[in-house]
């Protein structure tokens, strides 16, 4: 991880957790993007980036495999991440909203497919659980309407750059780890990032806009995304991009939900 050589966190990233604690994960996002609409960002939801920390054994599995790119060596806050893939007006159903994502385990029942480059378009209400899906955050980047339909159009554009994403082999490598338990070496370590991230990595190229500044080397995860959103923020600002967002962390410590939950 590297420094962002600033010591300030950013300010336009809210902390919700007292506020939306024991609120569902639906209220919360629909909270989130009236917000960020009223601080003119977002694009109504357009191709805003969400993060999820999950307490199911691949939540934790990818959180705790993230404490090797912590200072602090401690567990990440966030398991996934996924775009928002269609504006959110007066009459979307929040549950229905699509999101495209690569999810290490599908929450909608359906194998990633080879031929879309393991990308899966999922619901918003596939996070709705906050028992299970424990901290949730919305993040925004400033960008014009023009912007978020030219990021959504790469987006489903899943094989525009296969030789450099190739997001199926990290699922591969990655669900490898999982169902090891432990026995093989990290992939963070080894090089191989989180599909998921890479995922939003790619996306974002598309505005020549480096949204992992904090990498040493090309193995995002969603930790290195929320850095970035945190501390590396005058950086965004030196090229024109403003970066908002709003989170609520139940669980910090990466507790895994019980059999029963």
């Amino acid at each position: 991880m590297r420094h962002s050589q600033t010591s300030t966190r950013n300010p336009d990233i809210k902390d919700w957790t007292s506020k939306y604690e024991k609120r569902t994960n639906l209220q919360f996002f629909n909270d989130a993007f009236a917000y960020l609409q009223k601080q003119d960002i977002g694009n109504r939801g357009l191709m805003t980036v969400g993060l999820i920390g999950s307490r199911d054994v691949p939540g934790h599995t990818l959180r705790t495999a993230q404490s090797t790119v912590r200072w602090d060596l401690r567990p990440s806050f966030w398991s996934h991440v996924f775009v928002v893939a269609e504006p959110v007006t007066s009459r979307t159903s929040l549950r229905s909203l699509p999101i495209l994502e690569i999810p290490l385990h599908p929450r909608n029942g359906i194998f990633p497919r080879p031929e879309c480059n393991g990308i899966n378009e999922g619901t918003l209400g596939l996070y709705e659980d906050k028992d299970v899906d424990a901290n949730v955050g919305l993040v925004a980047v400033s960008m014009s309407d023009e912007d978020a339909k030219k990021l959504k159009k790469r987006a489903m554009n899943w094989n525009q750059d296969r030789v450099r994403y190739n997001f199926w082999e990290m699922l591969g490598v990655w669900q490898s780890y999982l169902w090891s338990q432990g026995a093989k070496r990290n992939p963070l370590r080894e090089g191989t990032p989180i599909a998921a991230s890479s995922y939003i990595e790619f996306i974002f190229e598309g505005l020549s806009l480096g949204v992992t500044p904090g990498t040493s080397e090309r193995n995002s995860a969603p930790e290195h995304l929320w850095n970035a959103a945190c501390w590396w923020h005058k950086a965004f600002k030196e090229q024109d991009r403003k970066v908002a967002g709003v989170f609520v962390a139940r669980d910090r410590g990466c507790a895994m939900a019980g059999c029963d939950e």
